[in-house]
Order: structure tokens, then sequence, then C-alpha cells
């Protein structure tokens, strides 16, 4: 045997000298900035110019903004100024000299207003005695509002809120305050005698609880009076206050057309998320994520929450048709936080503890209690079930202790058994596995910019310890996004995201889930770790230890967390873009993304584990009865796996924006290009010692006999394996705008991969989208006061679906050593199909969108019909074809629906209230479909997707139930419409027609309602998620699968407890006799029959959150210019369900044991300002 050594050094150098290079030239860049600030020169040559003009060019030299009413510039007189690399403060007071106005500078705003008082102003001033009027301005969700324009009614004086939002000056009683804001609706008080202090929330003009005026779509933001197509996003108040580590969770329930399906095989980063229903019936359902303009390769929960600005929905083909073949499931666009211009550097923080319940080891149905348990195995040995593996002295196979104190039929056996009945697994499970899980996260920033550049870096910490022992996960995030204005019309961005996270797992609780009894001790009475029985029963672990085989059997305890399985995972993203303004209203932009994602496991199992005993076992060398050497060498055994994924995106584009009259255009036109590559491998490493790095080589080709019997190769654990995929595109993107009311809308790409047709027509395909707006309350003709904002909104277009398990062309899988040949040797991976194509969705959106008088109620309704065609199918070929079945377009579909978001004001004093509603309907059908499904293909399928034409993708069918037979406890089934017990017949030879169609498997009317209280500095939101129109299929008993696990270890649901056991109980239960032998026949046909279906509508308290402002014009002594405590409750309680089954239909255990457990319930508090 050859002995090789892995040497550790220089594995990380070359990262930790990148990521140190990275943050310093993030340092140095903000610092950069931050000193910039301080210089602003102006320099003005101007000959009776306007004061208007003056003030535009000073804003471009300077980054400032003017702030100022129109009425205020008729009467004042054209300048003439000549300056040069002057002071803005200077050249202020140059402009303003010899005019009746004057200036006050608020951050980045210059804020123009009138000279002194009127003669009449100061006459009354001086016969009434004035007052102090304090406050604060601020937004819906706390955020000050700097330089709002405060106006006294009669008097020319005004008034500008400070950096903080707060004001103070004199007023008299009986005068009236005006409180303005660009973009803001006003705010009028009156002054009286003892005014308190004023906290004055300002909401958005006509969206005042959306809270949102642009959206993005990821190449553009989009002003919302100027959409036609279907978008979503959440009030960013809802979205801050949840408490998670992901991004992506905290959408349940406060987004539109968005929902989170449960008991299903999760295909995007443990989550499954549907946007409006389903489009498609085998490909890709998932929506694209975006993140800062470019599709995200990496786990999106690599993402810090704490860094996201906004997150949009789109919906249908009018908002994302821009985004082509990817955009077939809708678009989830996020937009991280970038600094402002002008802007000192402001840093903010967030720290919180969340800390969860324990599971609830009870819930799961799917086990017995001891005493059942017992009396269900003496009912098996009675009719002989066990005597095989009581006479197996050859592999010693398990033997359950209650059966070997029933097959030794001691004098004490009554009393040995009740000493079992007296064990709960489930409570030495919650003590020695499970403990209270607890997330730590914090998170900090820094912001801000000059008039010439804008900066942002953040940096996070989280620190996750799961409910179950010994699993952990620690990600560390750095962030940084800055933008440079470096020539006049020369704009560069630049952008570092890293993330670096390390989880450790321990597999010992899923390795004994299926291999554990009611009344399973792992610890005796003093905590010493016991062997249970596992692998093998005692007496033949005991027998071959005498031979000299390793110890075979199995401690639980010692198991746990003697295993290092590490993950560590590194993702870096770098993005960089230029724009460059040819002239007014037009500019080029180029960008680019590079983002590379690696995940490593590491998996050692040292030779005390049982895993790394038991392999070496299998395969140990044994002549005349006794061990005389080892295929598998003694020591550890190393699993190593890396998995690589690098992206690159470029894009360029042409923006044109421009307005004249009542006219205004906004376009773009571009091309991108995509490549993304995977790259994996992995490996085993036999003898390691994880102190020398040292190994041994096997011979992996070879069959060696193992033990106790068979023969087989030992795994070399070899893999690698490599994907590409590229993509093109070229679109364009308009929008035309007449008189602010009407506006018309168009959109078109055209993309091609290397994974579609042979042909150039079937590599490229163009999707496309229009759409219209007609914003009729800004017609002269309307009048309708109660309902001041009333819009109509309709789109049409396609979206596409990207399919990458199949290919044009005929694809090969090489690999090594043949079983007798030892030759490398390749296999058909992917018939090839020439007319494969893109998946296409046809898209229509019809929609209103309405505002009461002063903001009270405000929402939209959208009415959607999708049509998806050319869908990925399979279709039958003849036999003589060499192929029976093949993928490729051979199936459509049709979905409807329609979404509802109400936003009502419904307090709005010093008590605040505000609710938001979301109904949210989706629906599908598939409409062709090539190869009709079997009865029982449908009954088994328990909502996976099995297309029956006419019925939903997910549909859940069954068996006809008739009740039991009152004299033998049997079930009814019916066989051409009659009542029959012919359970073969039943379950094979059912058709379509005779099946009871249930329901959808998923949600059909979904959403959440949402209430916010604001009482001073309290605030507290209440979120219930709703989800009504489906189904699910209960797990029930099958006898026949009991020991599917082995004789030992019953698979057994608690409904064994309600079975028919005598005439009469037919009245009561549903759940069939138990017979011997059993019946499989009997046992499927009740599993699916109508029985064990029920409705899976329920009503769910999401989260609560409390949480508390310190004013700061209260407590003066707080060194923030904001702060807040907060409480946050989440999964708090299951207000109601519809099935009487006892159980949550997002957690919905399958049918024999099943981990799935309804997520506990946590509460965090946390900590968060900025200063």
């Amino acid at each position: 045997m050859q002995i090789f050594t892995l040497s550790h050094r220089g594995r990380l150098i070359k990262t930790l000298l990148t990521m140190k290079l990275i943050v310093l030239l993030i340092f140095l860049a903000c610092f950069n900035v931050s000193a910039s600030v301080i210089a602003q020169t102006i320099t003005l040559h101007e000959k009776n110019a306007p004061l208007a003009k003056v003030f535009r060019l000073i804003e471009k030299q300077s980054g400032y903004s003017f702030f100022y009413k129109n009425e205020l510039l008729k009467n004042v007189n054209s300048i003439t100024i000549q300056i040069k690399n002057v002071s803005l403060t200077d050249a202020l007071d140059q402009c303003f000299s010899g005019q009746q106005l004057t200036y006050e500078v608020v951050d980045n705003t210059i804020i123009v207003k009138p000279r002194g008082k009127s003669l009449t102003q100061k006459i009354k001033s001086f016969l009434n005695i004035p007052q102090k009027v304090n406050g604060k301005v601020t937004d819906t969700i706390g955020n000050p509002l700097p330089g709002a324009s405060i106006h006294i009614k009669g008097n020319e004086a005004n008034y500008t809120s400070n950096a903080d939002g707060e004001f103070s000056f004199n007023a008299e009683p009986g005068d009236e305050i005006t409180v303005t804001f660009v973009g803001y609706t006003p705010y009028i008080f009156t002054v009286t005698e003892g005014l308190s202090y004023q906290n004055i929330v300002l909401r958005l003009v006509n969206n005042a609880l959306n809270e949102v005026a642009v959206v993005s779509t990821g190449y553009q933001e989009i002003p919302k009076e100027r959409l036609t197509g279907s978008f979503a996003q959440p009030i960013k108040a809802q979205y801050d206050t949840r408490v998670s580590t992901d991004v992506l969770s905290k959408l349940n329930g406060i987004t539109s057309g968005l929902v989170f399906n449960a008991n299903t095989s999760a295909s995007q980063n443990g989550l499954d998320i549907n946007i409006r229903g389903r489009s498609t019936i085998f490909a890709n359902d998932q929506p694209l994520i975006v993140v800062d303009n470019f599709p995200y390769s990496g786990d999106i929960n690599n993402i810090n929450p704490n860094d996201v600005e906004s997150v949009t929905i789109l919906k249908d083909a009018g908002a994302a048709s821009i985004w082509g073949v990817r955009a077939g499931n809708g678009v989830i666009v996020i937009t991280t936080s970038k600094g402002k211009l002008n802007q000192p550097l402001k840093v903010g923080f967030n720290a919180n503890l969340a800390v969860f319940n324990k599971p609830d080891l009870n819930y799961n149905p799917n086990q017995l209690d001891a005493a059942a348990y017992i009396e269900l195995e003496r009912f098996l040995f009675d009719n002989g079930y066990y005597n095989s593996s009581l006479t197996n002295t050859a592999t010693g196979p398990v033997i359950s202790p209650a059966v070997q104190i029933l097959a030794a039929n001691s004098s004490d056996l009554n009393n040995q058994l009740n000493t079992l009945r007296s064990y709960n697994v489930n409570d030495q499970l919650s003590k020695y596995f499970y403990q209270k899980a607890v997330n730590q996260q914090y998170a900090l920033n820094l912001s801000g910019g000059s008039g010439k550049a804008r900066y942002y870096f953040s940096a996070g910490y989280d620190h996750n310890l799961a409910s179950t022992k010994e699993n952990t996960n620690k990600r560390i995030t750095i962030n940084s996004q800055n933008t440079f204005f470096l020539l006049k019309n020369l704009e560069l961005t630049a952008g570092v995201n890293a993330v670096q996270a390390n989880s450790q797992s321990d597999n010992t609780l899923t390795a004994i889930r299926d291999r554990i009894f009611p009344y399973t001790q792992f610890a005796d009475a003093n905590g010493n770790p016991l062997a249970i029985p596992y692998q093998y029963n005692g007496s033949f672990i005991q027998e071959q230890l005498s031979k000299g085989f390793l110890d075979w059997s199995y401690t639980p305890l010692n198991e746990l967390g003697a295993s290092d399985n590490a993950g560590k995972l590194m993702d870096i993203r770098l993005n960089a873009g230029l724009k460059y303004t040819f002239i007014k209203g037009l500019s080029g932009e180029l960008k680019y993304q590079y983002q590379r994602s690696n995940r490593q496991n590491r998996l050692y199992q040292n030779q005390e584990t049982w895993y790394a005993r038991d392999y070496i076992n299998q395969f140990s060398i044994v002549s005349d009865d006794r061990v005389t050497g080892y295929n598998v060498p003694l020591g550890g055994i190393l699993n190593l796996s890396n998995n690589n994924t690098i992206s690159n995106n470029a894009r360029g584009t042409l923006n044109y924006n421009y307005a004249w009259g009542d006219h205004s255009v906004a376009a773009l036109a571009g091309y991108e290009l995509s490549q993304t590559t995977g790259d994996y491998n992995s490996s085993v490493l036999y003898g390691y010692d994880d102190n020398l790095a040292t190994f041994t080589n096997i011979d992996p080709i070879t069959a060696f006999n193992t033990n106790p019997s068979g023969n087989n190769t030992i795994s070399s654990g070899l893999n690698i394996n490599s994907t590409i995929v590229r993509l093109r595109s070229s679109f364009a993107n308009a929008a035309y705008t007449y008189k602010d009311r009407y506006t018309v809308t168009g959109s078109a790409r055209i993309d091609g991969s290397n994974y579609f047709g042979v042909t150039t027509n079937q590599k490229n395909v163009p999707l496309w989208s229009t759409g219209a707006k007609w914003d009729i309350s800004k017609e002269n003709f309307y009048k309708v006061d109660w309902l001041p904002d009333l819009a109509l909104r309709a789109s049409y277009g396609y979206n596409g679906n990207l399919i990458q398990s199949i290919t044009g062309v005929t694809t090969f899988q090489y690999l090594s050593n043949a079983r007798y040949t030892n030759l490398n040797y390749a296999v058909i991976s992917n018939i090839g199909n020439p007319d494969l194509r893109w998946e296409k969705t046809g898209i229509a959106n019809f929609a209103i969108d309405f505002g009461t008088k002063g903001g009270a109620i405000t929402g939209n309704v959208d009415y959607f019909i999708k049509k998806g065609t050319d869908l990925l199918g399979f279709k039958s070929f003849p036999a003589n074809s060499g192929i029976t079945t093949m993928q490729g377009n051979y199936s459509n579909m049709i979905g409807k629906g329609f979404d509802l978001v109400i936003n009502t004001r419904n307090l709005n004093g010093s008590f605040k209230w505000n609710t938001t509603l979301l109904v949210s309907h989706a629906t599908d059908k598939v409409t062709h479909y090539d190869v009709a499904p079997l009865g029982n293909q449908l009954v088994v399928s328990s909502g996976s997707a099995v297309p029956n034409i006419g019925k939903p993708v997910f549909g859940l069918y069954a068996f006809k139930w008739g009740g039991l037979d009152p004299s033998t406890g049997n079930p009814i089934g019916f066989v051409n419409g009659a009542p029959s017990q012919d359970y073969a017949t039943i379950t094979s030879a059912t058709p379509i027609n005779d099946l009871e169609y249930i329901g959808p498997a998923r949600p059909t009317y979904f959403g959440g309602l949402n209430n916010r209280f604001t009482y001073k500095g309290f605030s507290l939101s209440v979120q219930m998620n709703y989800k009504f129109g489906y189904y699910f299929t209960a797990p029930t008993i099958f006898y026949s699968g009991m020991g599917s696990n082995g004789n030992a270890f019953l698979r057994v649901h608690e409904d064994y407890n309600r079975r028919w056991q005598k005439p009469g109980d037919e009245q009561r239960t549903t759940v069939p006799s138990i017979v011997y032998p059993f019946n499989l026949e009997r046992d499927q046909f009740y599993q699916y029959s109508t029985a064990n279906f029920h409705n899976a509508s329920h009503v769910r308290l999401q989260d609560i959150s409390l949480s508390y402002d310190f004013n700061r014009s209260v407590y003066r002594k707080i060194p923030f210019s904001n702060l807040q405590i907060y409480a946050y409750a989440n999964n708090v309680a299951m207000l109601w369900k519809a099935n009487k089954a006892g159980l949550d239909p997002d957690a919905v255990p399958g049918f024999g044991i099943s981990g799935i457990m309804p997520t506990p319930r946590s509460i965090a508090f946390g900590l968060k300002g900025s200063f």
C-alpha cells in the first residue's frame, strides 16, 4: 500500500490576501468621498440670466438641490454674475444680493424663501404674544424629512426642518400652519395656546400607504405613474420589521401574488415560491431572482437582508418581458442600499437575538406510544411475523427488546414489558438531541457622499444555532457600493459583495430516525450512553467481536458530534458600470458583473464512528472464521466535495428620456451576454489520519466479498461534472406619455442559448409585450370628489422559460471502471431533440388603480389570464424506434386569477391605525398533453405533477370510499359503480372517470391581512396569512409497509389506535381492521381513498412586531439620530384550519416516518439606529 500526505499550506493565503486588499480599497474609497464633501467650488459667467437658470447651473456643479415655490421667482431680478472657483456660500450670497429672497442650506438642499415680514405682520406680532411651536417631520416609517417647508398662512416667513426633521419657531394662537415636502401630502394644523410637541407624519402623494414612488425592473427605474404592467412591492416598514437572516422568507404574506408553497420538493434554496400560480408542467417553476440589475446565480440566502433597500415583484409580461426567456415564472428584483450625494457620514446598525421553541416531537402522527406499540408487536409475534429474524444467525438482523422478552418467555415477562411501556423515546430525543434554536444577527453600515461621489459600506455577522444539537451556521457578509461622477457627464459605479459562511452539521438524528422504538433509551439513569439495536442484534455483534471484527454496536450519544461534517461557502460578486450622458436625455451605459460561488464540504468520520467501523467490517478479509486483513484500511474516512459556479454578465444600453410640452418619452435598447459555468468534483479517502493528513490507497475496481454476506466494490467517491450555459440577448423598451394621462408601452427581446434547437430560428426566440394606461382622474370631465385617483391599466405579451434539463442535441455522460471490463464507457444522458424550443407563456393583464379622498383608501385590482404553449412534456413513440417516450414541447396549459390590494388609513390622529389586505387567486389547467395517465398513477401522485387534461398540474385524486364492512372491518371500494372488496382490481384497473377528483394540491386563494398601530413612539404590527381552496393527503396506517425498514422497526401510524376491532366500530372510525398476512392492495386502497383527504384551508397569525422609537426631541442626551428597540414574534399561532386531522397544512408528514414538523414559534429582541 502507498501512503500519501495532503499539505494544508497555501490553501487560503490567496483568498485572504484578496479579501484584505478589497477591504483596504473600500475604506480608502469611503475616506476619499468623505473628504470631498468639504470642497465645493462654483464657476459662473452669466449676463442678465434668469435666477432659475443660475440655480440649475449651481445644482450641476455642486450636487445640491434648490427647493422653492415657483411664485417666488415671478418678480425677481435677472442677474449678471462673473465668478470663478468660489465657495458655494460666496456664490449664493452674490446670487441673492439685491433680491427680496434669502436662502438656507439644509444638508444637500438649498431652500429659497422671502425676506422678512410685511408691515401688517409686524404690527400683528407686536400686539399679540407669540409662542414657541416645536415639532418633527418624518415619513410614515419614521425617517426624518430635512428641508420640509413650514409656512404660516398670511405670513411671508417660511421655516424649514433641520437635518433631523425638527423645527422650532414662534407663532401666534390661531395661526394656520402648513407643512409641505416634495412628493408628500401637505399637513395642516392650527396653533393653540399651550400647543404640545408636534409629531408630523407626511405621506406620499397618491400613494399614502405603499410608500413607493418608483419601481425597479433590474434594467431601469420606472415612476409608478408610467406603469402599465403588474408590479408588487411590500410596504418597506412591514418588510424591515420582520426578523430573519434571509431575504425571501420576509416576503411571505406581505407581497401581492406571491405564495410560499409547503409540502413540496423545494427547488429554490429551500423555498418553493410561485408568482400567480404555475406557468409550466415539468420545467423550472421558480421565479428569476435579480440582485442589483443582474440575475443572481448563487444561493440567495447569502444576501444580507439588512442591505436590502427594496424588493419588486414583476408579475406579468408588461412588467417582466424585458427579462425574456427567464421571466416565465415571474421575477423578483432586489435592490440593495446605496449612499446619497452630499450626505455626511451616516452610521447605521441593527442587532437582534431570536430564540425558537423546541420542535413539538409529539406532532408527528406516524408514531405510537410504547404500550400500543408493544401490543402490536405481541400481535405480530403471536402470528409468527418475527420467526425468520429470531432464527437468522447468519446476518443477525435486529430484534426489538420487546420481541426478545416475548421470545424468552420468562416468568418476569409482564414486568419487563411494563418497564418498556413506561419509557417515552420523545423525552429522550428532546433531552439529548434537541435544543432551542438561537439566531444572532449583527449589521453595521456606513453611507454618505459628496457632490461628486457617494458610498455605502456594510458588514454583517450571523450566527445560527439549529434546533438539533451540533448543527451551526456562521456567516460574514461585506458589501460596498460606490458611485463616482468623474467628469461632467461621466458616472462610474463599482461594487464588491463578499460572503463567507461556515456550517457544521451532525447526521446522527437522521441516522436513527427510522431505527428507534417508542421505548428506546439513549442513556441510563446516570446519564451513561447506551447502545441501541441498530443494524445487527446483540448476540451477532458479540460473535463478530470474537472473530476480530470491530465493534458493530451503535451508541447514538457517542456518535453525536463525533463526525466532522463541515461546509464552507465563499461567494464573491464584483460589479462595475459606466454611464455617459451624450446630450440632455440621451445616455449610454456599460455594466458588468462577475460572480464566483465556491462551496466545499468535508465529512471526516474517524475510526471510532459507527460508519467507519461498519465500512471497514464490511470489507474485512475473513479466513478460517477470523479477520486476517482489511481491504478498507483501518483509520478514518474522509469525504470531500467541491462545487464551483462562475457567472459573467455584460450589458450595454442606450437610454433616452425627453419631455416637451404635453409629451414625454422614455426608451432603452441594449445587448447583453451571460455565461454560467459549473464544476463539481468529489472523492473519498480511506485510512485517513486527520492529524497527519495521510491516507491509504484502496482498490476501487475489484468486487470483494462483503460481511456478513454479498459482494461489492469499494466506492472511490470520484465524481467530476461540468456544465456551461450561455445566453445572448437583444432588447428594447419604450414608453410614451401624453398629458400625464395616457401612457403606452412596448417591450421586445430576442434570446439565444446554447441549449436549444439545432436551427437558428429555434435558438433565438422573440418575446414581446405591450401595455397602456389611462389616468381617468386627470381628465377634465372627471368630477368624482370622493375618488380623486382612478386609473386603468392593460398589458399583453409573452414571457419564456429556460429549460436546462434537456438539450437539442444528443448528449453523453462518460464514466470510468465498467463493472466487468474496468474500461471507461459512456451512456446516453439525453436523446437529442432538434425541434426543442423555449416554453412560452402569453399573459394578459387588466387592472384598476384607485384612491379615495385624502388617501383614506388606496389600492388596485388586477385580473390576469395566462396561456402556456410549447411546454415541456412527454410524448409516446413506437417501441421499434428504440425509445418509448421523449420529452419535448408537447404540452399546453392555461391559468387565470386576480390580485387585490387594499390599503386603508382607519385612524389618523395621535393614535394611528393602518390596514393592508392582500387577496390573490390563481388557478391552472392542463389543456393539451400527449400521454394519458392511468388511474393508479393519479391517485399515488399525492399532488406531484401527473398531467391530466382539464385539471390542475398538481391535482389530487382518490378511490371512492364505501365505508367499512360491519362484520370484518374491511374497507369497501367500487368496481364498475358497485361496492367491492376486490382490491387488486380497484387499485390497478379503476378508470380515471371512476376516480374522485378531490381538488388542487396548491392554494388557489392566498394572501395576508396586516394591521399597523402607532402611538407616540410605539408601533405595533400584526400580520395574518391565509391559504384557501386546496387539499392534502393525510398519512395513515399502512399495515403492509410497517416492516419496510426491517421487521424490527415498525413504521406505524397512530391511526392504529382507531382501527376497527369489533362490529359497530364502523360507525366511529374509517380505519380498517388489521389482518395477517397483510394485504398490500387492501392497504393501498385505503391509503388513497377519499377517507384520507382533507381541506387544507387555514388562517395563521404569522407574526407580531412591537417597537419603540426614542424621539430625540424628548431624549436629547442620546447620541443617535434614530434609535429603536423592538420585539418580534413569528409563527405565533394557527387561528383556524378546516381539517379535523389535527395537522398543520404547511407541515404534513409523509407516509411512514417523517421528520416534518411545524416551524416552532420564535421571539426576537433587537436594537437598531443610526448616528
